[in-house]
């Protein structure tokens, strides 16, 4: 059986499973050469991998690269659309001076969306105000303190990520070198003369040793845990030489892993869902790391146990989010009714001073209910923001004529 399971690991071809590129992806030759050797001998995943299994390995693989890295999950990502361009550097600044630079990347990315496209839309309105006054478009040039700030803190945000990977890189291909030499010692065990018991003791100490190894890069982490359960799981097929140490260890490892599955299994009734689905990955990465092999009459139960909670998890989750979607149906429908007002409203404009700045306060009052009327379908998304640029726009030009013209007659008068 032992050779059986040392033939399968040369016939059997693995690959890097679901990498996610980042920063620390580059890895030392020599390492390189051994991650090839660990992926060729690993036992490949299966053919069809749940979604709800994939999207639970990545994350985890992505949070095994720091340990702060799961603190992303616990920084809420706030309504960035319904904030003034001023309120879009302040939470800017505070993320980036209050949080761990790793964990606010998609923070960040949402404040800067948002602020790219509303700064733009400002500086267009300025730009032709400026035009319909009689000023060249090639001159024009407008000073924002909210732009000046924002560039200023998203400086500091790019400097602050690029050296926090910079030295996270190093370590990571140490610890990968680690890791790698573990597996190499583990697998020549089997292979050693000596007595049982200080083989099994040699054993304890490795398994001790890659529980304290450190981090490894993302791309390269499921690839090297899976490798390292398939050589324990073969040091167990040897060690049935001596069955009391095995079936003690496959005792302790089947209690663990039946608690792991009662607490999956009670997740279901969480109603917080976001919580819910951050506790489960708690427990596969628990189930990974720290648990070791059960024996071969529970090991497929035990596993479809778990796994039969994770899909019901990932399937509530769908529900939940296909009812956002219709919430956010809901969003766009309320924002066509507002975009139709602003055109109507365009389409109005008043001849007379009084009249004129009644309007303008309509229109940031509709541009106000705009941007508090929450998220619409992604699809749906840029056409949205265009159509509401474009009303807003035909009634500051209606608005910038009216004013240009009277500021002729004054002069005229004069």
């Amino acid at each position: 059986m032992l050779e059986d399971k040392e033939q399968k690991l040369h016939e059997d071809v693995g690959g890097s499973e679901n990498s996610v590129t980042t920063e620390t992806d580059k890895v030392p030759e020599k390492t390189t050469e051994k991650v090839e050797k660990i992926e060729a001998e690993s036992t490949p995943p299966p053919a069809e991998k749940t979604e709800a299994l994939v999207e639970i390995e990545e994350t985890n693989a992505e949070d095994a690269e720091d340990v702060d890295n799961h603190r992303r999950h616990h920084i809420p990502l706030l309504d960035y659309h319904s904030m003034s361009l001023e309120n879009l550097v302040g939470e800017l600044q505070r993320l980036v001076r209050n949080e761990k630079i790793q964990a606010i990347k998609n923070h960040v990315e949402g404040i800067k969306s948002e602020f790219d496209l509303k700064f733009q839309e400002f500086l267009d309105e300025k730009k032709e105000e400026f035009v319909t006054h009689g000023g060249n478009e090639v001159d024009f040039k407008y000073n924002s303190v909210a732009k000046r700030q924002f560039n200023e803190v998203y400086a500091e945000y790019r400097e602050k990520r690029n050296q926090y990977y910079k030295n996270l890189e190093q370590s990571l291909k140490t610890n990968l070198e680690k890791r790698l030499e573990i597996i190499e010692e583990l697998k020549a065990l089997i292979n050693v003369e000596e007595d049982i018991n200080t083989t099994y003791k040699n054993f304890k100490d490795l398994q001790e040793r890659w529980r304290h190894a450190g981090s490894v890069p993302r791309n390269n982490y499921n690839d090297v845990w899976r490798t390292y359960h398939h050589h324990i799981e073969i040091f167990y097929d040897f060690l049935h030489l001596n069955r009391e140490l095995r079936d003690l260890d496959f005792k302790h490892n089947l209690e663990e892993k039946e608690k792991l599955v009662k607490k999956a299994e009670a997740l279901l009734e969480e109603k917080d869902l976001n919580k819910a689905f951050r506790e489960l990955q708690t427990l596969h990465k628990i189930w990974k790391e720290d648990i070791g092999p059960v024996g071969k009459d529970h090991r497929e139960e035990i596993w479809e146990r778990f796994s039969n909670a994770t899909k019901a998890m990932h399937h509530r989750r769908q529900e939940h989010f296909k009812e956002l979607e219709k919430s956010f149906e809901g969003n766009l429908v309320r924002k066509n009714e507002i975009i139709e007002a602003i055109t109507v409203l365009a389409g109005n404009v008043a001849h007379n001073h009084k009249g004129l700045q009644k309007q303008i306060k309509e229109l940031e009052a509709l541009r106000n209910d705009f941007f508090n009327a929450g998220k619409v379908p992604q699809k749906e998304n840029e056409a949205t923001w265009t159509r509401f640029k474009e009303a807003v726009r035909t009634f500051n030009r209606s608005k910038n004529t009216f004013y240009k013209n009277l500021k002729k007659e004054q002069q005229v008068n004069l």
